[in-house]
C-alpha cells in the first residue's frame, strides 16, 4: 500500500529551497570549461617521530593512494618550496608545472659514513596507478641512492617498471631557484641494471643534480636507500600527478535523473570517488589521476534494468559522455488534495516533481473534486508544489503499479508545543523554636544546626524580630486601651 507522507511537508519546503541553491551552484562550477579541469599537483608530506625512526605522510590529488612511509634517516624534515623548487622549465616542470611553494621532504643518512644507508620505504595503501605520477629525487652528489620497489603481490617490480626519465640540474632555470653560483651544472648518474642512483664522480657537494621517474606498473611500497659518499651529504624527494576529470549524465526515459549515487573505481577496482547526480542528471568528477582502467558503476533506478559500469581512461584529456539511460514504465497516479480544514482544493494548478530533479515531472490541474492523474516513475518520492506558492507543498511516494493514492494529500499538522512547566513554589522555611527559660544551662553550648548551604541564622534572626515587633504591638494596644 502507498500512502502519502503529508507530515513531511514543512522539512520539504526548507530542503526544497536548499535542494534549489545546491543545484545553481552545481550548475555554475560545471559551467567551467572542460579544459580547466586538468590538473597539476605536487604532494605534500607531514613528518612525525626522530632520528632514525621517523614517520610520515605523502598526499597526492586525484584519487591517489593514501600513502605513508618509515624512515632510518638522523635526520627528515619538510621544507616549503620557499626557497627550493623544481621550476616549470625542468623536465618533470614542463609535465606538472612548477612546484614553488609546495613541501617536499629533505633527509640525511643513518650516520654520516659509507656504511650507514637511511633506508626510507613509501608504503601505498592500494597500488599505485601504472601511469599518470612521478617522483623526482634531488640533490644527489655526494652521495647515492638504489630504489626498489614491490607490486601488490610483494614481488620486486623490475627496475624497468621505475620508469627511469633522466637526469638534469634544477639551478640556472627560467623562473627556477637562484642556485649552483658556481656553475657547474652537475648531474647524476642512473644504473639501471643496479638501481643506483650516484652522484658526481669525485664525490663533491653541489647544488641541483636531479632524477625523475614515472613508474609505469602498479607499485605497492618504494624503497629509497640513501648512503654518503663523502661530507655531510642531504638530499630531497619530490612526488607529483596529473589529473582529469570525467563527466556524464544520468537519465530515466530521456528525462534528466538527480540523485542517482555514482561510484568511479580504479583498474584495481578500488573506489577512488563517489558522487551523485545533479538536478540536471549530470555529474563529474573534477581530478582524477591520468591513467587508464578506470570504471563507473550508477545506482540503479527503482524499476530500471542494472546498466554495465563504463570503463575509461584519463591518460591525456578529461573524458566527457560517460552518459547512463534508463527505460522504466510510468504508473499512472491518482491523488486527492485537500487544506487544512479537509476541503478539496478544486480547480488549482499544481506542479510535481521527484525529489532531486530540477524539472517538473507533470504540470496540471485538479479537477471539481481536488483530483489529479500524471505519469510518474514507480516507487519514486515526488513533491507537489500548489499554486506556485514554494511553501504550500504536499510529499507522497509514488505508487509501484498504476492507481491511487489511499490518503488525501492534506498539509502537515502543525506540532503541539509541549506546554511550559510552571516552576513549583518554594517553600517556606519554619524557624525551629527557640526555647528560653530557666532551664537553659548557660554554661553549656547550644547545639550547631547542620549545614544546608545557607545560613540559618537568617531566617531565627527574622522570626525573632517577628516575635518582638507582635509583642510590642500588643503592649501598645493595651496602654491605648487603658488610657481611654
Amino acid at each position: 500500500m502507498n500512502t502519502a507522507t503529508p507530515g513531511r511537508s514543512a522539512g520539504r519546503i526548507l530542503a526544497f529551497a536548499t535542494a534549489t541553491a545546491t543545484a545553481l551552484t552545481l550548475a555554475l562550477v560545471g559551467a567551467a570549461p572542460a579544459s580547466a579541469a586538468e590538473a597539476n599537483t605536487w604532494g605534500t608530506f607531514t613528518v612525525a617521530g626522530s632520528t632514525r625512526a621517523y614517520t610520515g605522510t605523502m598526499t597526492l590529488a586525484g584519487g591517489f593512494p593514501d600513502t605513508t612511509f618509515t624512515s632510518t634517516s638522523r635526520q627528515a624534515t619538510t621544507v616549503s618550496g620557499a626557497s627550493t623548487w623544481q621550476a616549470p622549465s625542468t623536465p618533470p616542470g614542463t609535465v606538472y608545472g612548477s612546484s614553488r611553494g609546495e613541501t617536499y621532504l629533505n633527509q640525511r643518512p643513518s650516520a654520516d659514513n659509507a656504511t650507514s644507508p637511511a633506508v626510507t620505504t613509501y608504503t601505498f595503501a592500494t597500488p599505485t596507478p601504472a601511469s599518470g605520477w612521478s617522483f623526482v629525487l634531488g640533490d644527489i652528489d655526494a652521495d647515492q641512492a638504489t630504489i626498489t620497489a614491490t607490486d601488490a603481490t610483494g614481488a620486486a617490480v623490475p627496475l624497468s617498471g621505475l620508469g627511469f626519465q633522466s637526469t638534469y640540474n634544477y639551478c640556472h632555470r627560467a623562473q627556477g631557484p637562484s642556485c649552483d653560483s658556481a656553475n657547474l651544472n652537475d648531474v647524476p648518474f642512473w644504473n639501471p641494471a643496479t638501481g643506483v642512483l650516484i652522484g658526481n664522480a669525485t664525490a663533491t657537494d653541489t647544488e641541483g643534480a636531479s632524477a625523475w621517474f614515472s613508474p609505469n606498473v602498479p607499485l605497492k611500497t618504494l624503497t629509497i636507500n640513501y648512503q654518503q659518499r663523502s661530507g655531510f651529504p642531504v638530499y630531497q624527494t619530490w612526488f607529483a600527478t596529473k589529473t582529469f576529470a570525467a563527466s556524464g549524465t544520468v537519465t530515466v526515459n530521456g528525462t534528466a535523473y538527480g540523485d542517482a549515487p555514482l561510484t568511479i573505481r580504479d583498474a584495481a577496482g578500488t573506489i577512488v570517488a563517489t558522487t551523485t547526480s545533479g538536478g540536471d542528471g549530470s555529474w563529474s568528477v573534477p581530478g582524477l589521476v591520468s591513467t587508464s582502467g578506470y570504471t563507473v558503476s550508477v545506482e540503479t533506478p527503482p524499476g530500471a534494468t542494472a546498466a554495465q559500469p563504463i570503463t575509461f581512461d584519463t591518460l591525456d584529456a578529461d573524458t566527457p559522455g560517460l552518459d547512463f539511460a534508463f527505460t522504466i514504465p510510468t504508473v499512472e497516479t491518482t491523488g486527492t488534495i485537500v487544506s487544512d480544514d479537509g476541503e478539496p482544493l478544486a480547480n488549482t494548478p499544481i506542479e510535481i516533481t521527484r525529489e532531486g530533479d530540477d524539472e517538473p515531472t507533470a504540470t496540471t490541474t485538479t479537477d471539481d473534486a481536488g483530483s489529479f492523474t500524471a505519469d510518474l516513475l514507480p516507487g519514486q518520492p515526488y513533491v507537489i508544489v500548489i499554486d506556485g506558492d514554494a511553501s504550500n507543498t504536499r510529499d507522497f511516494i509514488s505508487p509501484t503499479q498504476s492507481g491511487a493514492i489511499e490518503d488525501p494529500l492534506a498539509p502537515p499538522i502543525e506540532p503541539t508545543p509541549p506546554a511550559t512547566a510552571q516552576p513549583s513554589p518554594t517553600p517556606t522555611a519554619t524557624a525551629a523554636p527557640v526555647v528560653v527559660g530557666a532551664g537553659a544551662d548557660p554554661g553549656v553550648a547550644a547545639p550547631e544546626l547542620a549545614e544546608t548551604g545557607s545560613n540559618a541564622a537568617v531566617p531565627l534572626g527574622i522570626g525573632a524580630l517577628l516575635l518582638l515587633g507582635g509583642a510590642a504591638l500588643v503592649v501598645h494596644n493595651r496602654r491605648r486601651s487603658r488610657r481611654g
